[in-house]
């Protein structure tokens, strides 16, 4: 990667202030004073970031505890960094529209991108305007082909061995309102005569991931005549799954679990309608991305269907499910398998699941059109990385200096180049923040370099990353 001033936070030739009085990810009086350009008292800019008794994993380019600190115990702000944070902030962005409808997002990106500065973007076209207004992504539609297509028999027998594994899902409210999803068996006990359901959780809460009734019944439909009722033992509102228990006193047959999805890759999505029907569509796993805030993991296919079901598996064309869609924003939005079995894992060892907060959205540079990636290898020696599509307002990322169109790299982790890689390996992390048993307030530091390609500065800093298991909900 590329070398630049301040490679190493707190490393010597550069001016040393002082990052804060608690290392709570916050930003402190003394450095809000400091960023504003106020002047401190001598004992206060000798605070250090904090002391050596938080706990602390050894991960490389990663420091970890309440009370987190560098090697050397103490870490001070340098000018880099501080320049860094006294940059402009963004205007304020409308909301989100509340109805969803198509008309109201168009308005509402159209509405967006008048609040900036054209002038200060640069020529139409030019890569600062793309980073900043998120244009130049590969937006690709490939034909999408039925399942009556399929000329090779072997394919149209996988399907038709892992349909087995496909059920129905339904819950039902006391109001008598019924909400259908689509469940793949993933476990089979054959001695005790229960299996596991994994499905998604839109049936059963809402997107903020609160529960939608707590007097919901949940069945699972294992054929057009065979419903057994289910007992829920989690779902989790951040990725968007659910996982069941039943009885069945017949064998049922579990898929198998892939690795994950890879970008190009030709699938097929099953889907089980109302009346228990198969429905298979087939596509590819698409070089496109929606970010949104903390839910940067989506990938996304080229199948359209009638049915704008969620819970449907993703099936390689080996027969093994590697992920699960979610929602539909419009695309099939898809939850790689290799997160969903982290999410299970995690659940059995610590009976909760814990996500990263970082309040950023992402979006990757090997996702950029190739005239800008050639730009951005030429011009800033820059290859991967993720590009900051939006800021959270107020966060902590805001505070320390990231801004909407800079360039990201993380550093000593620079073989993390996609989304799906990056939510692997902050789940990762999160396990050990469950594992060393570290409360709400503990942060981890993350070592990042920020590329301002507009000014043509990169700086090396550290993001102060929380966890929360908020959107986990259990009913046992």
């Amino acid at each position: 990667m590329r070398s630049a001033a301040g490679d190493e936070p707190g490393s010597g030739g550069t001016t040393a202030l002082p990052i804060g009085e608690e290392s709570s990810g916050r930003l402190t009086r003394s450095r809000a004073r400091l960023l504003a350009g106020e002047k401190t008292e001598p004992t206060e800019a000798a605070q250090s970031v904090g002391d050596s008794r938080g706990k602390r994993r050894r991960v490389e380019g990663v420091s970890v505890g309440k009370n987190r600190a560098v090697e050397a115990g103490k870490r001070m702000l340098t000018a880099e960094e501080v320049a860094l944070a006294a940059r402009p902030l963004p205007p304020e962005e409308p909301p989100y529209p509340k109805s969803g409808d198509h008309a109201d997002v168009v308005a509402w990106i159209n509405a967006k991108d008048a609040l900036y500065n054209k002038d200060n973007l640069g020529e139409e076209g030019s890569l600062f305007n793309i980073l900043v207004l998120g244009r130049g992504k590969v937006r690709v539609n490939k034909s999408v082909a039925s399942a009556a297509s399929m000329e090779s028999m072997d394919g149209r027998d996988m399907i038709a061995d892992v349909a087995r594994s496909v059920v129905n899902v339904s819950a039902t409210e006391p109001d008598g309102k019924v909400l259908y999803t689509t469940g793949i068996i993933i476990e089979y006990d054959e001695i005790g005569k229960c299996a596991k359901i994994l499905s998604s959780s839109s049936f059963m809460c809402t997107k903020e991931g609160k529960l939608r009734h707590p007097d919901q019944k949940v069945l699972v439909h294992l054929s057009k005549d065979t419903v057994v009722e289910a007992r829920v033992l989690f779902f989790n509102g951040h990725y968007g799954i659910s996982l069941l228990d039943i009885s069945a006193l017949f064998t049922l047959v579990p898929a198998s679990l892939g690795s994950g999805p890879c970008y190009g890759q030709n699938v097929s999505v099953l889907d089980r309608e109302v009346d228990h029907a198969l429905v298979v569509s087939c596509g590819s796993i698409l070089c496109l991305e929606y970010p949104t805030f903390e839910r940067n993991h989506y990938v996304f296919t080229s199948y359209l269907s009638h049915l704008i079901c969620t819970g449907g598996p993703v099936i390689n064309n080996s027969g093994e499910v590697i992920g699960l869609v979610v929602k539909h924003i419009p695309q099939a939005a898809i939850v790689s398998t290799s997160i969903v079995r982290k999410c299970i894992q995690m659940w059995n060892q610590f009976g909760r699941i814990a996500h990263p907060i970082h309040h950023l959205k992402l979006t990757t540079v090997r996702m950029l059109d190739m005239v800008y990636r050639d730009e951005l290898w030429s011009r800033h020696s820059i290859r991967s990385g993720f590009i900051v599509a939006e800021v959270c307002p107020n966060s902590i990322a805001e505070k320390i200096g990231i801004r909407r169109g800079d360039v990201i790299e993380l550093i000593d982790l620079d073989h993390l180049s996609t989304v799906v890689e990056l939510e692997e390996f902050l789940l990762s992390l999160a396990w050990g923040f469950l594992e060393e048993k570290l409360d709400s307030s503990s942060m981890i530091d993350i070592k990042i370099r920020v590329h301002d390609i507009h000014a043509k500065t990169s700086v090396c800093t550290i993001l102060p990353m929380g966890f929360s298991d908020a959107a986990v909900r259990s009913y046992y």
